[in-house]
């Protein structure tokens, strides 16, 4: 019996070793499994990010710009760019038309009009850009006024020629408002300011704006002239005969300013006079002698101006 149970824990024994040496085996590691645990796949074996061309403003860390920012028909367009290393090809279009490849940022308006979209592109062949704007209206501007007459006298009417440049060519028009005293009128706004609105010591100005059917252009406004002193003026004529021995000829002025005048014989033979307010010439023949005789009348204003009148009268011999 002793035997028997001897036998049997040997038995038993030889059993348990076998199946320790048969049991269950742990998985086998997967390819992701194995790549977890590599300490080389920690971030160093990242594929690097690609860059691609783009079609807007700014691709990556490269943009462009065009200046000026509201460009017209005159000067030339820039293109500014920033992020490309060295240089880099610049091609220009209007509207979608290349006109322009190659490294030179600029383009000038022998290319483009007014309403035209100008776009260009920029980069290397790994990264690029492209920005437009639209060729905008160009202002027309006055560059020089004429007036008639030069001198501003009261009574005569003045006349403004304003000469303008437009870049586009348009035809350009005018508007005028007429200022007195620094003051405007809305009753003179036109090219011509008529005689009777303003007076002697006035200042008068004009403001011109052109205007090309798009936009106006900057204001001119015209140096303040004073309306100066008008000299006066002898609308009279001397007699033409003399009908009696007492020879008389009343001197006629006309003034804008309505001055009051001083008048007197420059030249004139012995015993004639002239009245120094009213202008009146008198002259006794019974003693004149015959021949022709020189009149020289002169007529002052207040403020110095003067005018004269010169005739010659001829006095025949007593028959």
């Amino acid at each position: 019996m002793l035997l028997i149970r001897l036998v049997f824990i040997i038995y038993l024994g030889l059993f348990l070793g076998a199946c320790g040496e048969d049991g269950p085996q742990p998985p086998p590691a997967t390819p992701s499994d194995a790549a977890a645990s590599s300490p080389q796949s920690a971030g160093s074996d990242k594929p690097a990010q690609a860059v691609t061309k783009g079609a807007g403003s700014r691709s990556g860390s490269v943009s462009v710009t065009i200046l000026p920012e509201n460009p017209t028909a005159k000067g030339c367009l820039r293109a500014t760019v920033q992020g490309v290393p060295g240089s880099s090809l610049v091609t220009w279009s209007v509207n979608g038309t290349m006109v322009a490849s190659g490294t030179d940022p600029q383009l000038c308006s022998k290319n483009y009009v007014r309403g035209d979209k100008v776009t260009v592109n920029v980069g290397t062949s790994d990264v690029g850009a492209s920005a437009a704007v639209t060729i905008g209206n160009s202002l027309p501007r006055i560059v020089d006024v004429s007036s008639i007459p030069e001198e501003i006298f009261s009574g005569v009417e003045v006349t403004v020629t304003p000469v303008a440049e437009d870049d586009d060519g348009d035809d350009v028009d005018f508007s005028y408002q007429w200022l007195i005293n620094g003051e405007p009128d809305p009753q003179f706004t036109d090219a011509t300011l008529p005689a009777g609105a303003f007076a002697k010591g006035d200042r008068l100005q004009v403001q011109i704006v052109p205007n090309d059917f798009y936009d106006d252009g900057p204001i001119y406004t015209s140096f303040a002239t004073v309306v100066a002193n008008a000299p006066p003026v002898i609308t009279s004529k001397p007699p033409e005969g003399i009908a009696s021995l007492d020879y008389a000829y009343q001197v006629v002025v006309s003034d804008p300013d309505d001055d009051t005048f001083t008048y007197r014989l420059e030249e004139a033979p012995d015993g004639m006079t002239i009245d120094e307010k009213t202008g009146l010439i008198a002259w006794s023949l019974i003693e004149a002698s015959p021949g022709e005789h020189t009149i020289a009348v002169i007529v002052s204003d207040p403020d110095g101006a003067e005018t004269a009148q010169e005739y010659t009268l001829t006095l025949k011999p007593a028959q």
